[in-house]
């Protein structure tokens, strides 16, 4: 029945073929919609999806984070990368001085944003976790420190271990005479 000046619609969602239907497999795509598809886990495939979640972690942070090519350097060596201090001349004159304190300063908001960056770059990894290797993460007798300091490079270091152990299965063989 239809009133006057008013029409009746009817809407119809249809589904996408192959589409998931699971919450599990979409936490991904939720969080951080360039990292989809990327995963860290655990598995037959765990040290080659390591390295590629890893790398693309990288281009991910060097490609969204103001000095993102920081970010990617911590990642790739796995460990807080230092700067070099600019240096000042005994002889220096009062420009040079100004422009020591310009420099020094740059050097100090570096450092500072990179330790920002690492911070927010924590959540990114633990979203790109898969639940089972989050569940072991959480097990890990250092996790409570790391989590409360939002260590990125700490949460990598858990994760690389479970990633990259090989299955290791040791076959006997034992011959038996009579």
């Amino acid at each position: 029945m239809k009133a006057e000046g008013i029409e009746e619609k009817k809407v119809f969602k249809f589904k996408k073929k192959n589409q998931r239907n699971n919450k599990m497999s979409k936490h991904v795509d939720q969080d951080v919609p360039e990292l989809k598809g990327v995963e860290f886990s655990m598995g037959r495939n765990g040290l080659d999806l390591y390295l590629k979640a890893l790398e693309k972690l990288q281009l991910y942070a060097s490609t969204t984070y103001k000095n993102g090519a920081d970010v990617r350097k911590c990642l790739k060596q796995e460990k807080l990368i230092t700067f070099m201090a600019p240096e000042l001349d005994e002889n220096a004159m009062a420009t040079q001085k100004e422009m020591w304190k310009i420099r020094a300063n740059n050097t100090i908001k570096r450092e500072e944003l990179l330790e920002v960056n690492l911070e927010v770059m924590y959540e990114v990894a633990m979203s790109i976790c898969d639940p089972i290797l989050k569940d072991q993460i959480c097990n890990h007798e250092g996790y409570e420190e790391i989590d409360n300091e939002q260590d990125t490079l700490g949460l990598l270091k858990i994760i690389k271990k479970p990633c990259t152990q090989m299955e290791r299965t040791t076959r006997t063989w034992v011959t038996i005479t009579s």
